[in-house]
């Protein structure tokens, strides 16, 4: 079964408007919530690294643009979202080292 691209966002755009959000992070993970009113699920497009995450959402003749830096790092393959309503809400596990240290024996 061959995976379908998504199409690039089209740059024609007239307006690039940054959406209302908000963040908030504890020990385990941050979350973002994005208000994206009159967004397509399958329109939105969404990055993330290990200290940052992109959103472009076109909606119209406008575009949605969303660049966070954290700062701190997280671990971008577990980030995982989910949009209804208008609303789009993206958990991201923050990296933790010491559970990815490698522990070293005494001979």
């Amino acid at each position: 079964m061959a995976v379908e691209e998504k199409k690039e966002i089209k740059e024609d755009v007239h307006y690039r408007v940054t959406p209302r959000y908000g963040v908030w992070s504890d020990d385990d993970k941050i979350v973002i919530q994005v208000a994206l009113p009159g967004v397509k699920k399958e329109s939105i497009q969404m990055k993330a690294l290990k200290d940052y995450f992109t959103l472009r959402a076109p909606r119209d003749d406008m575009l949605y643009t969303l660049d966070l830096e954290f700062g701190f790092d997280i671990e971008p393959e577990k980030t995982k979202a989910e949009y209804s309503e208008g609303l789009l809400r993206v958990e991201a596990m923050r990296y933790k080292p010491l559970e990815h240290a490698f522990t070293v024996p005494i001979e």
